[in-house]
C-alpha cells in the first residue's frame, strides 16, 4: 500500500485543489458547499501540486500563474484580500520552494 498526501492551496473561495492526477482550479461558493471548475482556458495541472513544486523555470513562473489564476481573477479581486496579484505572487513563491 501506498500513502499519498495531496496538497490544497486556498486563496479565500478560490482553491487549488490536487488529485492524483493533477491539480484544478474550483471557485466555491460562500457557504463552501458547492464549486464551479474554472478550466475555461484549458489551464490545468497535470501532476498534483506536490510533484510540481520546485520544478518550475523561474522564467516561465509569472506567465504559468497569471495563466492558471485567469479564469478566477475577478473571483480574486473581489474577495482575496490583495487580490489576483497577491495570490499569483503567493502561488509563484509556494512553487519556487523547494523544501
Amino acid at each position: 500500500m501506498e500513502e499519498r498526501t495531496l496538497t490544497t492551496l486556498i486563496f479565500g473561495n478560490v482553491v487549488i485543489e490536487s488529485n492524483l492526477r493533477g491539480a484544478e482550479l474550483r471557485v466555491y461558493s460562500e457557504d463552501w458547499r458547492g464549486y464551479q471548475l474554472r478550466t475555461d482556458l484549458g489551464v490545468t495541472f497535470r501532476a498534483p501540486l506536490d510533484d510540481i513544486r520546485g520544478t518550475v523555470p523561474q522564467r516561465d513562473m509569472a506567465e504559468l500563474v497569471e495563466r492558471f489564476l485567469k479564469p478566477a481573477a475577478a473571483e480574486l479581486e473581489a474577495h482575496y484580500p490583495g487580490g489576483v496579484e497577491r495570490a499569483q505572487k503567493e502561488l509563484a513563491q509556494w512553487l519556487s520552494a523547494t523544501d
